[in-house]
């Protein structure tokens, strides 16, 4: 009897570690930097982030073998980690991805370019530190104004601090006529 108690708290030791185990590894964000391995995951995420969340996409175009993109690298990763859950930051090997390379004009690496609702609105070339962190701001700061969202809390809020006349009802009608747009 001994045994089989000894052996059922093992069996709820070990189901206890894979729960916690499997918890841990689902709970896991995606990677703070995104690899892309084609053009159609990119342009599914270009996409995506365009009709779905909003959020701007930074992508850096880069080599292994260049000096000022491992410069760069950590750089990089520091402003995707700022930013987290503000933009989007993806990098794209040249070497691996010649048809991103060329769609995009890429001349020399790296190159970073800036995407707010799926288009290509800044970019530029080298090692600037300063013009990365600049650039991601602002896009940021479009993509914000961008997507301001309309609820009906905040118009009923609005309505009573600025015009009290307005009745419920003709702001939630409003609200309709705003949402359907």
């Amino acid at each position: 009897e001994n045994k089989n108690m000894a052996m059922a708290t093992l069996t709820r030791h070990i189901i206890v570690f894979i729960v916690v185990l499997l918890s841990a590894i689902s709970s896991e964000a995606r990677p703070l930097v995104r690899n892309i391995k084609d053009q159609r995951e990119f342009e599914t995420l270009l996409k995506h982030h365009a009709k779905n969340t909003g959020l701007p996409v930074v992508a850096d175009f880069f080599s292994e073998s260049c000096g000022p993109c491992r410069m760069m690298a950590p750089i990089f990763k520091k402003m995707a980690k700022e930013y987290e859950g503000k933009a989007v930051f993806v990098k794209i090997d040249t070497a691996k991805n010649r048809q991103l390379q060329s769609t995009y004009r890429v001349n020399s690496i790296p190159t970073f370019i800036f995407f707010v609702d799926g288009k290509r609105k800044k970019d530029f070339a080298g090692a600037g530190e300063q013009q990365l962190k600049q650039y991601t701001r602002e896009i940021v700061a479009e993509a914000e104004k961008l997507n301001v969202r309309l609820t009906l809390e905040s118009l009923i809020e609005y309505y009573g601090k600025f015009d009290e006349s307005k009745s419920e009802s003709s702001i939630k009608e409003l609200y309709g006529k705003c949402s359907k747009m």
